[in-house]
């Protein structure tokens, strides 16, 4: 089965080049007719990749090791049905930490979903989206366009699994107000560039797209974003998000969010910082020993410099939080610094120095990171 769908995935990029060279098709007599037919409907599909492939050096309190690593590997696959309704799946490719495959490279599925549009509606609520399975949730997709270096590691309330950027549910999104004018998007963003704003809003299983379904709840998660002055400072936004619900174990400890977000984007720069405080996590483990949530809350500020015509880079993150699970706060601080190259489009090399520092009370160890990494889409 899957030496067929290698040949038909084959087969539908020679039907891509030979399209596109205006030369007639060529039948490849070795698929079945059912063959042939999937590769005609996958022809006028879509298909991309985006890998994190590089080294790594970690050290920690005495100890340290480096390795040539694959972070991330996600191939996509999407089609138009109709121009109201499209489909996407999208693998992503890992290797396992723990357990019986510890060091096995790993496919599982990140997205898997239906969308269902309205590409031509303008007014308030301008190209509005319902997506249903596994699906993104409201803010980590978005804090992904704006800070572009997941390559690095992920986003800070994903990071410290507040939020999970995938999950079983469904999606509601728009953009309020109408649309940026073109040059905007061509020099500065081109995603979710509504005039005023733009939000999604949602409701999911709770235990992100990696995790099993482990108590009956569902949780409910938003997020509102506002442009205050399209006209005068387009680049500013403001957004709001949370989640309501409960932690992903069968105890189903409360699981509360509430976060600001800033972000400023010039076509030379990007600062962003955010601020959250939460009564326990996503996964439900952030508990005491009888099931009780705890407190936390923190912030994070992010700044990246274009340089050299914007072929070149220098950025820096600063994480902060605290969890209230004694009583003395566990504080725990990331500081990353980075250049990058970029390539053509989003392909780019990434070296960056990665340091977590924790207090005494905190039970995981300070450790540096460095790394050179190459994000590599197309």
């Amino acid at each position: 089965m899957i030496m067929r769908l290698f040949k038909v995935l084959l087969l539908v990029c020679s039907v891509n080049l030979v399209s596109n060279a205006a030369m007639p098709s060529v039948e490849v007599d070795s698929l079945t007719a059912m063959e042939r037919q999937m590769a005609k409907f996958l022809s006028d599909s879509k298909v991309s990749a985006q890998l994190f492939l590089g080294y790594r050096y970690h050290s920690a309190v005495g100890e340290s090791h480096n390795e040539f690593a694959i972070k991330r590997g996600y191939i996509t696959f999407s089609k138009n049905i109709t121009p109201y309704l499209s489909g996407r799946i999208t693998p992503d490719i890992t290797v396992d930490q723990e357990g019986d495959g510890e060091g096995d490279v790993e496919m599982r599925l990140k997205y898997c979903f239906a969308e269902f549009k309205d590409p031509t509606r303008q007014g308030f609520f301008t190209e509005p989206s319902i997506l249903i399975g596994q699906v993104y949730t409201p803010f980590i997709e978005y804090e992904e366009k704006i800070n572009r270096y997941r390559v690095e590691g992920a986003h800070y309330l994903d990071r410290i699994d507040q939020v999970s950027s995938a999950d079983f549910g469904i999606t509601l999104t728009s953009l309020i107000g109408g649309k940026m004018d073109e040059d905007f998007q061509r020099r500065v963003n081109s995603n979710h560039a509504g005039k005023y704003g733009s939000f999604a809003l949602g409701v999911y299983n709770g235990g992100g797209y990696n995790a099993l379904e482990k108590n009956d709840n569902k949780t409910f998660q938003w997020r509102l974003t506002l442009r205050p002055l399209p006209n005068h400072i387009p680049g500013l936004q403001t957004s709001f998000t949370g989640a309501l619900g409960k932690g992903n174990t069968p105890a189903a400890p409360d699981w509360n969010l509430y976060a600001g977000f800033l972000s400023y984007e010039q076509e030379y720069f990007v600062i962003t910082g955010q601020v959250y405080q939460a009564l326990g996590d996503h996964t439900g483990r952030l508990v005491d020993p009888m099931g009780n949530p705890f407190k936390n809350r923190g912030q994070s500020l992010f700044g990246e410099v274009k340089l050299f015509s914007k072929k070149a880079s220098i950025f820096a993150r600063y994480d902060n939080n605290e969890t209230y699970d004694t009583a003395i706060p566990t504080y725990s601080t990331r500081y990353i610094f980075g250049v990058a190259y970029h390539i053509q489009g989003r392909t780019k090399v990434v070296v960056d120095y990665n340091y977590l520092d924790n207090n005494q009370g905190n039970p995981v160890p300070d450790t540096g990171i460095f790394e050179v990494m190459l994000e590599l889409a197309f």
